[in-house]
C-alpha cells in the first residue's frame, strides 16, 4: 500500500493527515541490487514502480492487510498500518510524496511471464505482467 502525503511533517511516528491511498508495486531485481551499495538500479529502472488502480480516501490503513500473489499464489502478507507507520518516524514528508513499502523477508524471484498482484482491501488490485525489457 502506498499512501500520499497531504501535507509536510517530520518525523512523526503517526500521520498528520494523508491524502489518500493506492498500491504500489517496490518492484526489486535482486541480482542488480546485490551488487550496488546504493541499490538504485535495482529498485528503480523503468517499469519498476507501478500504481494504481486509483486513489482511495477516509479509509483506516490499521485495519487492512496488503496481500501479495505471485501467480495466484500467496507469497507475502503484512498489516499496512504497520509498515507505514514505522518508517515516518525517520523522514520529512511533503505534500504529493508517495510512501513506498516492500516485504521485510525475502521473496520468491520473477521471471518473464509472471504474474505479481498486490491486493488491498477497499482499493483493489494492482495485477502486473512480468516481462523482460526488449
Amino acid at each position: 500500500m502506498s499512501p500520499l502525503s497531504g501535507g509536510s511533517a517530520s518525523r512523526c511516528p503517526r500521520p498528520r493527515r494523508w491524502t489518500g491511498y493506492t498500491i504500489g508495486n517496490d518492484v526489486s531485481e535482486r541480482t542488480w541490487q546485490n551488487g550496488d551499495r546504493t541499490f538504485w538500479q535495482g529498485k528503480n529502472t523503468d517499469t519498476f514502480k507501478p500504481m494504481g488502480p486509483w486513489i482511495v480516501t477516509g479509509i483506516d490503513p490499521d485495519a487492512l492487510e496488503v496481500t501479495i500473489r505471485l501467480n495466484g499464489k500467496q507469497v507475502y502478507i503484512y498489516c499496512a498500518g504497520d509498515a507505514i507507520f514505522s518508517v515516518r518516524q525517520y523522514l520529512t514528508l511533503y505534500p504529493g510524496d508517495v510512501l513506498w513499502m516492500g516485504t521485510e523477508e525475502a521473496t520468491e524471484n520473477m521471471k518473464d511471464g509472471d504474474i505479481v498482484e498486490v491486493e488491498v482491501p477497499e482499493i483493489g488490485v494492482l495485477r502486473n505482467p512480468v516481462g523482460r525489457e526488449q
